[in-house]
C-alpha cells in the first residue's frame, strides 16, 4: 500500500503536468476491464499552459469521442472526463485523486495505486502514471 508522507507544492504538480502534456501519449490502448478498452489518441494541450490542467483526447469503448482533463486544485488532482472534444462538453465523470510524496520521495497517489520519481521519470513511469489515472476515471 502507497503511504503519502507530504504533500505536492504547486511547482511540483505543475511540473507533473508539464511531464503528462510532453508525453503526448498516443495513440494506445487501455484495458480499463476485461474486454473493455479505450483509446489515448494524445494530448490536447501541448501549446496551452498546464495551469488551466492538460487534456487527453480519449476514444471511447463505444467509440465515442471523449476528452481527459487532468488538473491541480491546490491540494489533489482533479480529473474531468467529457462526453466529447470541446472544453465545454457535458461533463461525464469528475473524480479526485491525493497526490503526494512517498517516503522515498517519489510522487504517488493512493487512490490511483501509482508512484513515479518526480525528478528523474522515466518515460515508461509517466505512461504507467498516466494509464492509472485513465483507468481510475473509467472505473469510478
Amino acid at each position: 500500500m502507497i503511504r503519502l508522507e507530504h504533500k505536492l507544492n504547486a511547482g511540483q504538480a505543475r511540473e507533473l503536468l508539464r511531464q503528462f502534456r510532453d508525453l503526448n501519449l498516443g495513440p494506445c490502448g487501455i484495458e480499463i476491464a476485461p474486454r473493455e478498452r479505450v483509446e489515448v489518441r494524445g494530448c490536447m494541450s501541448l501549446d496551452h499552459p498546464v495551469e488551466g490542467g492538460v487534456r487527453y483526447h480519449i476514444v471511447g469503448v463505444d467509440g465515442s469521442q471523449q476528452m481527459l482533463r487532468i488538473a491541480w486544485n491546490g491540494s489533489h488532482l482533479q480529473l474531468t472526463l467529457r462526453n466529447g472534444l470541446d472544453k465545454d462538453a457535458p461533463v461525464a465523470l469528475e473524480l479526485d485523486a491525493d497526490l503526494g510524496c512517498d517516503r522515498f520521495g517519489r510522487v504517488a497517489s493512493t487512490r490511483l495505486g501509482a508512484r513515479m520519481d518526480p525528478v528523474a521519470p522515466v518515460e515508461r513511469e509517466l505512461e504507467h502514471f498516466l494509464r492509472r489515472i485513465v483507468r481510475a476515471v473509467y472505473a469510478a
